[in-house]
């Protein structure tokens, strides 16, 4: 099966890079969550729009070298190769921030996939896609022939162009169960993967 994967939030988990480069960066009441929310609507709430979106550009640029692999995710991407499967990367993010330093996002993920996933034999280069818009993104999961997409936007696998042979599933470690479409099955973490595909 040619299984296609999101990046940002569904490999790569930002929850330690974000805590500490809002402590790099800022300086936060010791009560605030060093969370994405919690950083953004502090900041927000101080009108510093700005401020929230250059941490974005460091975060999705030098920040990646604190970005961690989803807890399960190396291990049932491994597992899904040896089963034969051919897995592909399919990301949109911007090329560069809308403010700040003119990082290549699209090079520091390319640099954090080498590192973390290639190391393991994982995605060879032209199993690596990122794109500038989520149009291009759907596209490319069309192009690709991929029969099982896994995304954290529902606003992806919802998309009136999101392939209809392609399953779509919804990673939601959060709240998994609050999340329910006909347009996708969710999952709360990455082991629940493998056995959805022995079902489908």
């Amino acid at each position: 099966m040619r299984i296609g994967l999101d990046f940002d939030n569904t490999i790569a988990c930002y929850d330690s890079a974000i805590a500490r480069l809002a402590e790099d960066m800022f300086d936060l009441p010791s009560h605030l969550p060093r969370t994405k929310l919690g950083v953004r609507d502090y900041l927000r709430g101080q009108g510093r729009e700005s401020d929230w979106t250059i941490f974005q550009g460091e975060l999705y640029g030098p920040g990646m070298q604190y970005a961690e692999v989803y807890q399960g995710a190396l291990e049932t991407m491994l597992l899904l190769c040896a089963e034969g499967h051919e897995l592909f990367i399919i990301s949109h993010r911007s090329k560069t921030p809308y403010a700040g330093p003119s990082y290549d996002l699209h090079e520091a993920a390319r640099c954090w996939v080498k590192q973390r996933l290639q190391s393991h034999g994982l995605f060879s280069k032209d199993q690596v896609y990122f794109l500038e818009s989520k149009n291009e993104k759907v596209r490319m999961i069309g192009m690709l022939g991929c029969e099982l997409f896994l995304d954290d936007l529902p606003e992806v696998l919802e998309d009136a162009d999101f392939p209809l042979t392609t399953r779509g599933i919804l990673f939601a470690p959060v709240s998994p169960k609050e999340l329910s479409s006909t347009h996708f099955t969710t999952i709360g973490q990455w082991t629940s993967l493998p056995p959805l595909l022995t079902a489908a």
